[in-house]
């Protein structure tokens, strides 16, 4: 393996962890106890081709991380207690690399009325380049890591 191309893995390496270390810290609402059915939206498209192609890798994640803590997954919205809704925070490059983006993840979940039970990011944005699905797949992880598990016998709200 080249020099430059391995100085380029421990980068990415390094921003994992500096990401999910700084990542925004969200208090979970005390309403998320009757959640227990989820409905995953779509995640916002953007005029981003790196963010579009990591939607479908968003919504995995975040449906096989929701299946792990506990809560059953809708099929539509009305069928759920509570939407997960996902989009992406783009920068634009600045200075000498001014043709390049920056990305963050956002996740929020909203009660059917509205409420918004639990927000959290990715961290700082990190360069496009450094996003691939296996990354999308761990920062999603690592944010829904952060819900309490669905409580077993919570009421479901039909």
């Amino acid at each position: 393996m080249n020099l430059p191309r391995l100085g380029q893995i421990a980068l990415a390496a390094l921003f994992t962890v500096v990401s999910i270390a700084c990542s925004t810290r969200s208090t979970p609402s005390a309403d998320l106890k009757s959640v227990t059915k989820i409905y995953v939206a779509d995640t916002v498209a953007s005029n981003s081709l790196e963010t579009n192609a990591l939607n479908n890798a968003v919504h995995d994640a975040a449906v096989r991380e929701l299946q792990r803590l506990g809560y059953a997954i809708a099929t539509n919205s009305n069928d759920a207690n509570a939407t997960l809704r996902s989009s992406w925070r783009i920068r634009k490059g600045e200075g000498v690399r001014n043709d390049s983006e920056s990305l963050s993840l956002s996740l929020s979940l909203f009660s059917k009325s509205g409420q918004r039970l639990f927000d959290a990011d990715s961290g700082p944005a990190v360069l496009a380049n450094f996003w691939n699905e296996p990354r999308t797949n761990t920062e999603v992880s690592a944010i829904l890591a952060r819900l309490p598990h669905a409580e077993l016998g919570a009421g479901s709200h039909k």
